[in-house]
């Protein structure tokens, strides 16, 4: 039935809806652990300024690389290291030329006195993200297998799945120690020197599946310009070489 009343109303919603709402595109990316936090943040800015909608999927670096693998529909791959996002490319699941540098990590320590030396202490039990899967676990052992710790090698050790579990077992008190992201880290941390473990040079990458979606190459453009980079430096990371 012909309602002059309801076609005004529609007209009105039709002024006020936004536009992007029709015409913006969604893309899904997987993250890094360590860079949940800061990319749910990024994601809310990039939809206000571009329509562009973001699903998020978080989980150790080498968890998301092989879910990657094995058909996972990302379009788009935030790393915790260069090494995933560089065999994804070599291997053909990355679209090629298109990764490069969003953040450096920082490792650090949290938990008892707040001194470096208690990483020598072995009756100081630790966590660190699991070594095989997680690249601050990786830089956490490296840390650990230093001589000036080796007086700590019969301490209790806890291996999160990645970063987020790691810093849960120090904050719900099962362990002293923590080694995680800086970015994770309450304000009582110790910033572990950057040239006891490699380089967190974490690498986002266009994966094959997301080539066509403008979303995912428009979010990678927008996270490599200033306003994001600079949200990125307040969470805790340091500046691309």
């Amino acid at each position: 039935m012909y309602c002059p009343g309801m076609i005004k109303r529609s007209t009105i919603f039709l002024l006020l809806f936004p536009a992007w709402f029709a015409t913006g595109e969604t893309m899904h990316m997987g993250v890094a652990a360590n860079f949940k936090s800061t990319a749910a943040v990024l994601n809310t800015r990039f939809t206000a300024a571009t329509g562009h909608r973001v699903t998020l999927s978080s989980a150790s670096t080498g968890t998301l690389s092989t879910q990657i693998r094995y058909g996972a529909p990302f379009d788009i791959f935030l790393s915790a290291d260069v090494n995933a996002a560089a065999r994804l490319e070599a291997d053909g699941y990355g679209v090629l030329g298109s990764r490069f540098c969003y953040a450096m990590g920082k490792l650090v320590l949290i938990g008892d006195s707040g001194n470096i030396e208690d990483l020598g202490n072995p009756d100081l039990s630790l966590a660190i993200a699991n070594p095989l899967t997680a690249p601050y676990g990786k830089a956490a052992q490296q840390v650990l297998a230093r001589p000036e710790f080796s007086s700590a090698g019969s301490r209790k050790l806890v291996r999160g799945n990645n970063v987020i579990q790691t810093y849960q077992y120090w904050h719900s008190a099962a362990v002293d120690l923590a080694l995680i992201p800086l970015s994770l880290a309450p304000p009582a941390h110790t910033l572990i020197p950057q040239n006891w473990y490699t380089s967190l040079e974490q690498h986002a990458i266009l994966l094959r599946t997301g080539q066509k979606n403008q979303a995912a190459k428009a979010y990678l453009d927008w996270l490599g310009g200033e306003s994001a980079q600079a949200l990125i430096s307040d969470a805790g990371y340091g500046q691309c070489p």
